[in-house]
């Protein structure tokens, strides 16, 4: 028997493969090594799950009736937005009291990034995140501690990233290009080293003492690399064409999945809030991906560091090599 009641109880239930397994903790966030404190942050993973579960139905509710192209890339910005009002949620419901994942610092993760206020992050000094590791104010630096997840995972990307600078000094810039679907290219997420990096240093040291923060930790000279977001009219562009990879009809299994994993890519290249943007790309590409292939799709839990320091191919390379979802059986459930 087939028809619309069948497809319909075909994908409701396909959102029950959707858990906690799908969404790995980014061990970057493990920076200690006590199993409880680690299990409370593996925990999101729970939340997670539960909402990917409620968008992809909502998701596949809001393509059923869609009768042309431009209505699908609507339903999936909408589930995209629906994604990041519940990561504000999530925040605003904290049970953190203080830090910046506590209820007061809830609004960042409905402020918009700008080209006024970029998104910056530094790749590096993975010692601060060793367990047990000190301050020491007279080198500032973080003396002692043992190695942690969080630790070993921003030793590998320190050096991934250093590696993606040329030779020459001069160059202090390198900008992630974005094949885009149209043939152009855009430009995604800068690395930034020497006068560049110290420049981001500061910008961030004079936010966050805007605050009320603490910044006597903050390095702002020597060796430093960061990230940048993009400019805001290239983010924009790019966040488009993510949309439009997963609503066209693709009729090859193969095609499915290569425009998932494209339009990862393109996500992590478009941040679009201050905080929160990791969540929301993971949670919407496991709803989405369930959507389009024949179970959720994997997600390395390095992902975004990924998306910020690998060259567009050698990221989708690298992501499709996670996926155990065999090409033969990737297809549209909706």
């Amino acid at each position: 028997m087939s028809g619309p009641a069948t497809r319909e109880a075909h994908e409701s239930g396909s959102d029950a493969t959707i858990t906690a397994a799908c969404f790995p903790a980014p061990a970057l966030l493990l920076r200690t090594n006590a199993p409880v404190a680690q299990r409370t942050v593996r925990a999101f993973a729970g939340q997670q799950a539960e909402a990917a579960r409620f968008l992809a139905r909502s998701l596949a509710a809001a393509l059923r009736p869609a009768p042309d192209m431009r209505a699908r890339v609507a339903a999936f910005i909408a589930a995209f937005e629906a994604t990041e009002d519940w990561r504000y949620r999530a925040a605003a419901s904290s049970p953190h009291s203080t830090g910046r994942y506590s209820p007061m610092w809830a609004d960042r993760f409905r402020t918009p990034i700008t080209d006024d206020n970029p998104n910056l992050f530094r790749v590096g000094d993975h010692t601060r995140f060793r367990d047990g590791a000190t301050w020491d104010p007279a080198t500032r630096t973080y003396q002692g501690g043992t190695d942690t997840p969080a630790s070993r995972t921003m030793r590998r990307f320190e050096a991934l990233a250093a590696a993606r600078f040329p030779p020459s000094p001069r160059v202090d810039v390198v900008c992630n290009s974005v094949s885009l679907p149209d043939g152009r290219i855009a430009d995604g997420t800068r690395l930034l080293r020497g006068a560049a990096a110290r420049r981001a240093a500061a910008e961030m040291t004079a936010r966050i003492s805007a605050r009320g923060g603490d910044t006597s930790r903050i390095t702002t000279s020597g060796h430093l690399i960061y990230t940048a977001s993009a400019p805001e009219a290239e983010r924009h562009a790019i966040f488009h064409h993510a949309m439009t990879l997963l609503a066209r009809n693709h009729t090859a299994p193969a095609d499915t999945l290569t425009a998932w994993l494209q339009a990862a890519y393109l996500l992590y290249q478009a941040p679009r809030r201050k905080r929160g943007a990791d969540a929301t790309i993971r949670t919407f590409l496991v709803a989405a991906g369930t959507l389009l292939l024949s179970s959720p799709p994997a997600l390395p839990h390095d992902i975004d560091l990924r998306a910020y320091t690998r060259t567009h191919d050698l990221f989708v390379t690298e992501l499709r090599a996670a996926q155990s979802i065999g090409t033969t059986s990737v297809g549209r459930r909706i």
